[in-house]
């Protein structure tokens, strides 16, 4: 049977009631091709663990063959490609989780390098700290040949994403609406990047619009598809971010999470994280030095993460009073503590801005937590 057929069929099959990707996985393995599912008669559907009468008789429906027509129609027309489980194509980390989607829908291409993928997630509502921390990971990572998964959301989500772009890599998103819905809709631009430059993709019928329900479903695709999960920041413990995480967890993957100011409820979580064992990571090379090691030797080839090559920030208020209090090379160093002191400044507001400064290649932080200034290509 060709694809086109195969494909038919998995949309009938997603269609059924009663048949979640948990008990479709099920079908798949016991009758090992989607055929023998549709040819086999009621008494072995359920003879599957799970599968009820009535979803045996739901799936040769007519009208579930015309829906998955006017769907393949429709996917053809918009230039969106299925791909079913069980495919040489589906996603091999996403085939390992006990609920992986029965098809995803596809704008854009997923290719072989996503296997080595990190999701990037956090809070929809951030501090500038946390949008520092969001892209400097988002474009390590992409530096470092590693695809950036995330929900294209508001926030930690859309900035690790544009920054994964920006810095000439590859970046999947997973959304809780059909692919052909862009939601929000603001993200329309980071939409056609992430198509040109990467994927965006769904397990939701196309037309389908954002549900409250539909994004804890879509988060086990986040963390599913990549190998592991960085939280930058979040502040509660019920949001899409720690559920994401906690999906992470139980699918076995790594999780890391950013540290942060103590004192602020943006860092709340992920130092909660980070006392409950979640790995703390600061840059992009803390994980490719777990997860991918034989990318880093690709890093000579690739150029510096940061500094040479890119544009120096503009040092204006903030920015160039702490740049002044910055010591040269030849001049030593300044620790945390005694540069907050002589700003005047408040301490997560230093931070961010030192890390900003780091992120642009014109600081560094050396042994011992200090920081000096950086010598710039010319």
């Amino acid at each position: 049977m060709d694809e086109q057929n195969k494909n038919l069929l998995w949309l009938r099959l997603a269609k059924t009631r009663g048949l979640g990707p948990v008990l479709i996985k099920r079908l798949f393995e016991h009758f090992g091709d989607v055929e023998k599912i549709f040819a086999a008669d009621e008494k072995e559907l359920c003879s599957v663990e799970g599968v009820r009468q009535t979803s045996a008789r739901d799936l040769k429906k007519p009208a579930h063959l015309e829906f998955a027509e006017a769907e393949l129609g429709r996917c053809e027309k918009e230039n969106i490609e299925i791909i079913s489980f069980g495919s040489a194509s589906y996603p091999k980390n996403l085939a390992q989780i006990p609920d992986p989607p029965p098809l995803l829908y596809v704008k854009g291409g997923l290719a072989a390098q996503d296997e080595a993928s990190v999701a990037v997630i956090g809070s929809r509502n951030h501090n500038e700290y946390g949008e520092v921390m969001a892209k400097r990971i988002g474009s390590g990572l992409a530096r470092l040949g590693v695809t950036v998964v995330s929900g294209m959301a508001r926030g930690i989500d859309s900035l690790s994403q544009q920054a994964a772009l920006d810095a000439q890599g590859r970046s999947v998103a997973v959304l809780g609406t059909g692919v052909d819905v862009i939601y929000p809709p603001e993200m329309k631009p980071l939409y056609e990047r992430l198509v040109e430059n990467g994927a965006v993709l769904s397990e939701f019928q196309l037309g389908e619009g954002p549900s409250r329900e539909n994004f804890p479903t879509r988060n086990r695709v986040i963390s599913g598809l990549a190998m592991a999960v960085v939280l930058v920041q979040a502040t509660n413990p019920k949001s899409g971010a720690l559920i994401t995480v906690n999906l992470a967890l139980e699918q076995g993957r790594m999780v890391y999470a950013v540290p942060g100011n103590a004192a602020t409820v943006w860092s709340r979580e992920t130092n909660r994280l980070i006392r409950s064992g979640a790995a703390l990571v600061e840059d992009a090379q803390d994980i490719v030095l777990d997860l991918f090691p034989q990318l880093l030797a690709k890093k000579e080839n690739a150029g510096p993460l940061f500094g040479a090559g890119q544009r120096s920030p503009d040092l204006t208020g903030v920015d160039e009073k702490l740049y002044s209090l910055i010591p040269e090379p030849a001049e030593g160093s300044i620790e945390l503590d005694h540069l907050i002191r002589k700003s005047g400044l408040e301490a997560g507001r230093v931070q961010s801005k030192l890390v900003e400064m780091e992120l642009f290649g014109v600081i560094e932080k050396i042994a011992g937590g200090k920081w000096r200034k950086k010598t710039l290509a010319r």
